[in-house]
This record gives structure tokens, sequence and C-alpha cells, in this order.
């Protein structure tokens, strides 16, 4: 996951990939959680949902321009 996103948005792409216990992770842009693996059902997201995760980050850049 950390790999398409900055891949397609840099290293300072506003996003925070978060490592929790119990192979919990969360993913957050702007503090605003994008992403959460376990309310998703425990997987990690599979394309279609990793382009929706990567559509709301291009609109939180786009808003900080």
């Amino acid at each position: 996951m950390a790999t398409e996103i900055w891949h397609d948005f840099g290293p300072d792409a506003p996003v925070s990939l978060i490592p929790v216990g119990g192979g919990h992770l969360q993913l957050f842009a702007n503090g605003e959680a994008l992403f959460d693996r376990k309310a998703e059902g425990g997987i990690y997201p599979e394309m279609k949902r990793m382009r929706e995760i990567k559509a709301q980050i291009k609109q939180r850049l786009a808003s900080l321009a």
C-alpha cells in the first residue's frame, strides 16, 4: 500500500500509514482516516479500493494547492 501511494504521489504525500498490533493498519491523509484494515474486514485493499484511496489523496492534494 505504501509503495503504491508514494510511487504515485512522491515521498511528500500528506499520508501516514500507522501499523497497530494485531494486524491492524490505518491510513490517514491530513488527519482523516482513508483506510482502516480492521473496519474493512481485516484484508488489504484490492486494486479497486486502492484506486478509491488514491483518488481521495489526489482530492486532498488539489485542495492544498
